[in-house]
């Protein structure tokens, strides 16, 4: 399924749009020039993801050296402050036991389109 969720410009001026996509509510994401989906609900308690924070976070690197990466691929939870990779979904905490669902995200004609 198809789902056209505004103008291009529309969704870059809102940053973080919250759209109903079969039952589900689902955040489109304006990232650069770039666009995410994910569910936007956190899994932990049900909090809107779009209404966290988009940052970045410290990434693995040799010992007593500080990294800052992934920078506005960070989306963390305005509830409890659970982090998710944007791209991929997974929690930054436990990869393998906790993430959001994400969707394919394409542009069309100047409209945003996902791909749920």
């Amino acid at each position: 399924m198809e789902v056209r969720v505004g103008t291009v410009d529309e969704v870059r001026r809102d940053g973080c749009r919250v759209v109903e996509i079969d039952g589900r509510s689902v955040g489109i994401i304006s990232v650069g020039e770039e666009f995410y989906a994910i569910n936007d609900r956190c899994p932990h308690m049900g909090a809107s993801m779009c209404t966290g924070s988009l940052s970045g976070t410290m990434v693995a690197s040799d010992p007593h050296e500080y990294v800052y990466g992934m920078d506005e691929r960070v989306i963390r939870c305005p509830w409890h402050g659970w982090e998710f990779d944007l791209v991929t979904g997974r929690s930054l905490l436990e990869p393998k036991r906790s993430g959001l669902r994400t969707y394919r995200v394409t542009t069309d004609d100047g409209h945003v389109v996902v791909h749920a």
